[in-house]
């Protein structure tokens, strides 16, 4: 398993899950709620191809976050910039079924700065390597709005494949956008 500690912008060592030569995966903290975490989900470039609707604000950010913190089906990590500390987004896996090993994968990279960098794509590898390894999952699952070219190119590089389509799916700034289904069985892991 790719985990280790390192020192990050003169603080004391964190701990965290996986990471490259750019980024690494934490635990989200109450602490990233006073950073740009709940204004990524009221900006409409960051939420183009997500299906939110409705204005975010620190509270309910913050019950997100105890919802999160407390849960049993889902695991949602703070992607990191590994240079300076700063929290790029997170990504997720939800919904997650022990029984039929299966989870919905989710991924938001709010800071735009971190756009066109390869992040995402990295990100999904990362996190489908800790859903295959450590929760022992069967199949991770995951859609992407019809458009969203740089989702799918991250979920196709990590091995996803493209199972299905609903059609006209997701109303979203006066138009009817189909999702794309993704998946990815154990077996296929790399």
């Amino acid at each position: 398993m790719k985990s280790e500690k390192v020192p990050k912008g003169g603080e004391p060592f964190d701990y965290f899950f996986y990471f490259d030569e750019d980024i690494y995966l934490r635990e989200l903290r109450k602490s990233d709620l006073d950073g740009r975490w709940p204004h990524w989900l009221n900006d409409p470039e960051v939420t183009k191809f997500t299906k939110g609707f409705y204005p975010n604000t620190r509270e309910s950010q913050e019950l997100y976050f105890e919802s999160i913190a407390n849960s049993k089906t889902d695991v949602v990590l703070a992607i990191v910039d590994r240079k300076t500390g700063a929290h790029l987004g997170n990504v997720g896996l939800h919904s997650i079924d022990c029984i039929h090993r299966t989870a919905q994968f989710g991924v938001m990279v709010g800071e735009k700065s971190a756009w066109g960098r390869g992040i995402g794509s990295r990100v999904w590898s990362l996190m489908v390597e800790y859903g295959f390894t450590v929760l022992n999952l069967h199949k991770i699952t995951a859609t992407v709005l019809d458009g969203n070219e740089a989702s799918l190119k991250g979920a196709l590089k990590a091995g996803f494949q493209i199972e299905g389509r609903q059609i006209e799916q997701v109303f979203k700034n006066g138009s009817y956008f189909d999702l794309i289904q993704l998946g990815m069985l154990r077996k296929h892991f790399k």
